[in-house]
């Protein structure tokens, strides 16, 4: 599938009899050789029948030991990790004395970067050392790559394990057979191992524990691997971080009208007041991972405390008195500073100085750049549930000119939201007044002051349009399709494919590099869904590109 669119030290020397030149003190070329292997001093390397509690490197030159306890892996893992000292210009890996090897096994001990030369820290490339405590040495090869299932990127560092256990739990419960880690290109390799077949599981492996814990990225491949000698195949494992099981992670429920939930996940669908709250009215608001209920009882008084069951979570709210609320508050767009209590504008003592608001007003009022070909977004601190455009002034340019020709519209997603549309006028300012009773909030109270907003209308010139083919798509299966500006969703669109081929039109966009990212929705959902290792389901695929 793709997508096409357009020291050195100075030393000055001064005899005590003569003048000496200045001169620069040369250190000799750079030392770029890495520490060799002294085989001849070192514990033998592939060896069979092998039962000797240490094992010395010794190399030709001066070394250091660096970050062993992660760049150190050791194949089939041990029950104990030895420990890997550094004496001189050897490295020594003592076992522990409960250490029992198992009979007729090859052991791999791959160094990573963990042993280096003393001066300049070049590595010692491809240090292994491999040993066998039966009759033969194992020699077949399984390799592959790990990749980010949704970025598409490297993964680095993943703990990759080969299981002779094929049971789906076994990664949770016991330590794999081999095991490696990938390079910064995201590949692996196990070298030296025997036939058979093996479960392929791959982890982000936080805890160094050598198992699947809750929260640590997986990959795996849905069937066994049947290792024999013709196999050559590079397993592609795309890794992702699973969806956990829904449940709160904390509520807030402090003020009249409102219920905040944050949910470690997406905030469910089914919501519903239990029976103690009769006359309540809901309505719910998902932002991120919180779920907002605005609330109201408008024709009764609340005295005693009510439940709100959300998902599997039922949270207990407490009786506060909405006449109270109501006339505390004040509907304001959303951006404008308010405090705590009654959610007023802050004032402060030199606004409390100021004269009161006049059609033009004393207060410059915040001025958005606006995109001449989109509606521009209002968003208040309340639910709004009505708009009087009677009471709406929009007033064109310097000249103050109003225009009527204009329309405002509910957000269907985000009921905090207007839209207001418009022919806007390409590089003109825009003053939108909205007087006392244009907009009703959720829970009845109009605005009681003049809401004022400027716009600057940005020239056509800025906006330019994308125009993209996605080849290679399954007829007949549903698609998302996401046009990102940074990490920022700029448009979002879903489609079924009705041929190989989906052309789309992005107009009037923005200068700005983009990302264009393909989801093939499998179950539905319009979103991008992980890994489910139990239910052997792979990642969504998906494809990006700027």
């Amino acid at each position: 599938m793709d997508f096409r669119a357009t020291l050195l030290l100075f030393l000055p020397l001064m005899g005590m009899t003569a003048c000496a030149k200045i001169g620069t003190l040369q250190g000799g070329p750079k030392d770029e050789q890495p520490p060799q292997l002294d085989t001849a001093r070192s514990t033998r390397n592939f060896a069979t029948r092998f039962n000797a509690r240490q094992i010395e490197l010794v190399f030709d030159e001066w070394v250091q030991l660096s970050d062993a306890a992660t760049q150190v892996v050791i194949s089939p893992p041990l029950a104990t990790r030895p420990d890997i000292t550094l004496k001189g210009k050897a490295v020594r890996v003592q076992l522990t004395e409960n250490e029992q090897l198992r009979p007729n096994t090859t052991y791999t001990i791959n160094f990573g970067d963990a042993v280096k030369d003393f001066t300049e820290g070049n590595p010692a490339k491809n240090l292994r050392f491999v040993f066998s405590t039966g009759d033969q040495l194992d020699s077949l090869r399984v390799a592959g790559a790990v990749t980010d299932a949704l970025s598409g990127e490297s993964a680095e560092k993943i703990s990759v394990m080969l299981y002779d256990q094929l049971t789906d739990s076994i990664p949770r419960r016991e330590r794999p057979y081999y095991l490696t880690k990938t390079e910064k290109t995201g590949a692996f390799a196990f070298e030296n191992v025997r036939a058979g077949t093996f479960k392929i599981v791959a982890i982000e492996d936080g805890n160094q524990n050598n198992k699947w814990d809750d929260g640590e990225r997986i990959a795996f491949l849905t069937e066994p691997v049947v290792v024999a000698d013709s196999l050559k195949q590079a397993h592609r494992l795309l890794i992702s971080k699973e969806l956990p099981p829904l449940r709160s992670a904390e509520a807030s429920a402090n003020r009249y009208g409102l219920v905040k939930i944050g949910f470690n996940t997406t905030p469910p669908n089914d919501l519903r007041p239990m029976a103690d709250a009769p006359g309540i009215r809901l309505l719910p608001e998902r932002v991120a991972d919180t779920l907002l209920v605005w609330y109201d009882f408008p024709d009764a008084t609340l005295v005693n405390p009510w439940q709100l069951t959300a998902g599997r979570d039922t949270i207990r709210v407490k009786a506060l008195n909405r006449d109270e609320f109501l006339r505390n508050k004040k509907i304001n767009f959303a951006d404008a500073s308010t405090n705590a209590k009654g959610n007023r504008p802050a004032r402060n003592a030199a606004n409390r100085a100021q004269k009161p608001p006049t059609a033009t007003g004393p207060t410059a009022p915040t001025t958005l750049p606006q995109n001449p070909w989109k509606p521009a977004a209002l968003d208040f601190n309340f639910p709004v549930a009505g708009a009087d455009t009677s009471k709406w002034l929009l007033l064109e340019d310097t000249a103050q000119t109003r225009t009527r020709a204009f329309s405002v519209a509910a957000d269907s997603l985000l009921p905090r939201r207007l839209n207001l549309a418009t022919a806007w006028k390409s590089d003109k300012k825009y003053a939108l007044l909205l007087l006392p009773g244009a907009v009703t909030d959720f829970f009845g109270s109009p605005n009681a002051d003049t809401l004022r907003r400027n716009f600057l209308v940005a020239s056509d010139k800025q906006f330019g349009s994308l125009n993209l083919t996605a080849k290679q798509l399954k007829p007949g299966a549903r698609y998302v399709l996401q046009l990102l500006n940074g990490t920022k969703i700029e448009e979002e669109r879903t489609f079924t494919a009705s041929g190989t081929e989906e052309r789309s039109v992005f107009a009037h966009l923005p200068p700005a590099t983009f990302t264009v990212r393909l989801i093939e929705d499998a179950n539905g959902n319009s979103r991008w869904d992980p890994s489910n290792y139990f239910a052997r389901q792979q990642p969504e695929p998906v494809f990006q590109k700027k």
